[in-house]
């Protein structure tokens, strides 16, 4: 019995053994793993696919920071490879020759691809003018801390133009400033040997019936126009002229609504941004006259991009005397802005402003203009 039970322990353990020999087999065979059974790999494996030759080109590159306005010179570009298939046709530069020499329209950071529409010739016009879109002008206008928020706006900042102008009454007929003139008018004291029915033959004849001479009043005198009044105080009717010369009146209103700044103060000779930095002089020696310097630090006037036809308005008001101020808008504010005409009824009747009285008594001494107290007077100054 003992050896019947032994000899069925051994054949468990051989089909054991058999099993994980099979196991491990299959496992080999499904991984692949061929070649350590002598097989060959399994059909549906892939073989690497080889590169493919990419057919490359140079074109030229930026080899450091080129400021706006600035010669390229050989040492500011260099070329790297690049797949012919991706490159547009007259688009890059192909050679270092070819962009030596001219200028850059726009600031190029280094490792960037230099184009033709990035560089222009030397002598190929302004730089300023790529900076105005389509359908749009240039337009600069003179400028003071009180009329441009103390030079707060900057290039690419978005202002408001405010206009102010001065109107007056004027004779349809004459153009002149109303009231007019008053002149005296008199028969002719006509000195001659003709007697008067000879004399009013030729008059005739000359087609004057009637003959008036006017005498011209005097410069500067207020012989004008007047008008009847009744004066309360004695029923009478009596005749008054104005006292001065009429006032004009004043209004204000919104002239550009939204409108970018392209450049603040004077551009530079070679259309860059940049002030050339002045050559110290001794202060024994007379100041030299700098022949083409750039007055780009002066910010005595702001060039604007507006469209023609607010150009011609800007130019029309300026040379009619129109005092232009402009007021900074927020940014990315690109709202529509309505204002209205702002006149001196509209501040008296929006902001509640009455007329004062007429009293028997008043301030003294007289005051006839307005004028802010300096800083000193109000230091009591000791004995």
């Amino acid at each position: 019995m003992a050896a019947g039970k032994k000899r069925r322990s051994n054949i468990l353990i051989i089909i054991i053994l058999i099993i994980a020999v099979g196991a491990v087999l299959a496992y080999l065979v499904l991984t692949g793993a061929g070649g350590l059974t002598g097989k060959t790999p399994a059909a549906n494996q892939t073989e690497p696919t080889a590169t493919p030759n990419i057919d490359l080109v140079d074109i030229v590159i930026a080899s450091q920071s080129i400021k706006r306005g600035t010669l390229i010179t050989s040492d500011m570009v260099t070329t790297i490879k690049y797949p012919r298939s991706q490159m547009a046709e007259g688009v890059f530069y192909g050679t270092i020759d070819e962009v030596v020499g001219q200028k850059a329209k726009y600031n190029i950071e280094p490792t960037v691809p230099l184009t033709q529409s990035m560089v222009m010739a030397e002598e190929g016009g302004s730089l300023a003018s790529f900076d105005i879109p389509d359908g749009m002008t240039a337009f600069s206008i003179p400028v003071s801390p009180e009329t441009s928020v103390s030079f707060a706006p900057q290039t690419g900042d978005h202002v408001m133009v405010v206009g102010c102008l001065l109107l007056t009454d004027i004779d349809l007929d004459f153009q002149t400033r109303l009231p007019n003139n008053t002149n005296t008018t008199y028969e002719p004291i006509i000195t001659t040997n003709m007697s008067d029915e000879v004399l009013k033959t030729v008059l005739t004849s000359k087609g004057v019936i009637n003959t008036l001479s006017i005498e011209p009043i005097t410069a500067g005198s207020l012989n004008l126009v007047g008008r009847y009044e009744l004066d309360q105080s004695t029923n009478q009717f009596i005749y008054v002229s104005a006292s001065e010369a009429q006032r004009p009146r004043l209004v204000c209103q919104t002239i550009i609504q939204d409108a970018a700044i392209l450049k603040v103060g004077m551009f530079t000779r070679d259309g860059s941004t940049q002030s050339s930095e002045a050559t110290v002089t001794p202060a024994a020696a007379e100041p030299t006259p700098m022949v083409g310097t750039s007055f780009a630090d002066y910010e005595g006037s702001v060039t604007l991009i507006v469209s023609p036809q607010d150009t011609l308005i800007l130019n029309y008001l300026l040379l009619s005397g129109t005092k232009l101020s402009l007021a900074l808008r927020s940014a990315g504010d690109g709202a529509e802005i309505v204002t209205d005409p702002v006149t001196l009824q509209y501040i008296m009747d929006q902001k509640n402003i009455f007329s004062p009285a007429k009293l028997p008594y008043g301030v003294e001494p007289r005051v006839d203009s307005l004028v802010y107290p300096g800083f000193n007077d109000y230091i009591l100054i000791q004995p």
